[in-house]
């Protein structure tokens, strides 16, 4: 179904942990940008939940957080006004891609913004390099950051020619959801049993960067609370390294995660085909996704 919108202002809110989603978000500014559309970009932050900002589109990003949206996201979506009846795009992102159990992942952010009266025009998994458990390939990630303005070009011009896009969660993705919640729950003892080694200098970056506040410091050493969401920017961010995991180590990937660094490790390097590289269920939704037209 289309009914051209009346776009001239979109509003691109995101939240970001080890900046996959950030990425994302900055490839719909560059596309929004280029077709002459006033875009405003905000990120959800502890200190910085919400503005005044009007658009006639709003377009919310977030990483998939054990099968549906991370806490801070709900909270900023508690927290809007309601009766606006303001067009919204969600949009997921996941290492995995839209396979179960991950088909539901939107699905209760998506309620609480129909209980705002927001109207839900548009949804889609977006699929980046993964930044737990399970690495993904260096040829299968810098083909995802490739094909990532070529992804978000399509997404753009459906939603200005007013394609609506919504799906039907499995079952049992939905019932995955639902006992992902209690990971929120789980963030919060992981948080504070970070642990810190004798490398930190005392600069201050994850005190800066936590997106929840969950971090103070204490002669001159990072203190973690009790309002993690176990978005791990932290433990990958930090300049020396300092801070790992005291529960749950297998979460959390030894080579660590930076994009920038494997685009230089990637620069130039010759390509492996995506069908030797994603074998197996874990990497179906990576190379479905790559490979669609």
């Amino acid at each position: 179904m289309t009914a051209s919108l009346q776009i001239k202002t979109v509003k691109i809110t995101y939240f970001s942990g080890t900046g996959s989603t950030a990425r994302v978000a900055g490839a719909f500014e560059d596309e929004l940008n280029r077709r002459g559309l006033s875009v405003i970009r905000s990120e959800i932050r502890g200190e910085n939940l919400h503005s005044d900002e009007k658009e006639d589109l709003l377009i919310l990003l977030f990483p998939v957080h054990a099968f549906n949206a991370p806490r801070i996201v709900y909270q900023w979506i508690d927290g809007l006004p309601g009766a606006r009846q303001i067009p919204v795009a969600v949009i997921s992102v996941s290492g995995g891609g839209e396979i179960s159990p991950n088909t539901a992942c939107r699905l209760s952010s998506i309620r609480r913004l129909e209980k705002k009266n927001y109207r839900v025009v548009y949804e889609k998994m977006m699929v980046m390099p993964s930044n737990w458990v399970m690495r993904t390939d260096d040829g299968l990630a810098i083909r995802l950051l490739r094909v990532l303005p070529s992804k978000v070009e399509c997404i753009v011009d459906d939603l200005v020619q007013g394609v609506v896009r919504r799906t039907r969660p499995k079952l049992i993705d939905r019932v995955f959801s639902m006992i992902g919640e209690m990971e929120k729950t789980g963030a919060r003892f992981f948080g504070r049993d970070l642990r810190v080694n004798d490398t930190c200098n005392g600069c201050s970056w994850c005190l800066r960067n936590c997106p929840s506040n969950n971090i103070t410091m204490l002669d001159n050493k990072p203190v973690f609370g009790e309002d993690c969401i176990l978005c791990l920017k932290c433990i990958y961010g930090c300049p020396t390294q300092a801070i790992g995991a005291g529960a749950l180590r297998f979460i959390v990937l030894k080579e660590g995660y930076d994009l920038q660094a494997l685009e230089k490790r990637m620069h130039g390097a010759q390509l492996t085909p995506v069908e030797d590289l994603a074998r197996g269920y874990i990497w179906k939704g990576v190379k479905e996704y790559l490979l669609e037209d």
